[in-house]
């Protein structure tokens, strides 16, 4: 929380001594989100491929005009990469706000303390990436089938990874009974 405040506070200060208005900064702070997850992220795959390993990616200029005829969806289908780690973001932030409520409210009171600094960062990454699935829904208000099964599958791995080695939980493993197995 302290990061966030700090970081926010910057970006406070930065507003004042560059007469920038808020509206300004709430969308350059989420483009650098947006961007991050996304294009950056790729860029930096990219890079590392060709210093460590000397594979030379390739880029090429095309046209982008709106009526390419039946070349459109390999257009849109280039895309999807960099359109999947935004959109598994958003998936596990979104799954993790509604799973981590409704543990809480199964838990009780003394669940609710941890939960918000959890339930910030989600948020936050959530309001963030609005914009983002926004956009991605489009105009006809669905989502592409090809990101969202991607989506799903990354998010499932990664959740799945995170519960095989999540840190925060001692090494034995959950106590589940005091009784043991054969509770009655």
């Amino acid at each position: 929380m302290a990061l966030f405040i700090s970081i926010a506070a910057t970006g406070i200060l930065e507003m004042q001594w560059g007469g920038v208005g808020i509206d300004d900064w709430w969308r350059n702070e989420q483009f650098w989100v947006i961007g991050g997850a996304s294009a950056h992220l790729f860029a930096l795959f990219q890079g590392l491929l060709k210093v460590l390993a000397g594979v030379s990616t390739n880029f090429t200029v095309t046209s982008k005009a709106a009526d390419d005829g039946e070349f459109s969806e390999l257009y849109l289908f280039k895309w999807t990469s960099l359109l999947i780690p935004p959109t598994t973001l958003l998936i596990m932030n979104i799954v993790g706000v509604v799973v981590g409520v409704s543990d809480a409210i199964n838990n009780g009171y003394d669940s609710w303390g941890p939960l918000f600094g959890r339930l910030f960062f989600a948020l936050w990454v959530i309001i963030h990436l609005y914009p983002f699935l926004k956009g991605l829904l489009g105009k006809q208000d669905r989502m592409p089938t090809i990101i969202l099964v991607w989506s799903i599958l990354l998010a499932s791995i990664l959740t799945l990874l995170w519960v095989r080695i999540n840190p925060f939980v001692s090494k034995g493993g959950p106590v589940l009974e005091l009784c043991g197995l054969n509770c009655d």
